[in-house]
């Protein structure tokens, strides 16, 4: 009768063993799915960024919707947000920076009545 004990405890031993290590195994995906969650929320965010840009050209100047992606960047950089994210915002910003530079290059535009630049840029 003691041997079977010693057998039961034994393997008893070996199911908590198995239990602990498949826990934390589900901690680890938890914790990768929320990173995940995260880094996509994030990437959503940058697109959405993008779409508001596109559509911000009617209502204010490259310039400053440049500004107002650095500021956002500045803020993911110190909330640790994905790099990807971060990445995707600065290249806009310095694309909405390189096309209001070459736009200024190009000078006046025909047509305008003072031979300013065009107030979007």
């Amino acid at each position: 009768m003691p041997l079977t004990l010693d057998v039961l405890a034994e393997q008893l031993l070996s199911l908590i063993e198995i239990v602990s290590s498949q826990g934390e195994s589900i901690r680890a995906l938890a914790e990768r799915c929320e990173h995940l969650e995260d880094r996509d929320q994030a990437i959503t965010v940058a697109f959405m960024t993008f779409f508001h840009v596109l559509a911000s050209r009617q209502i204010s100047s490259l310039a400053e919707t440049s500004a107002i992606l650095e500021q956002t960047v500045e803020t993911m950089e110190l909330d640790r947000q994905p790099a990807e994210a971060v990445k995707f915002l600065q290249g806009l910003a310095t694309m909405l920076l390189e096309h209001r530079l070459k736009k200024a290059e190009a000078g006046p535009i025909p047509g305008l009545v003072d031979g300013s630049v065009d107030p979007l840029t």
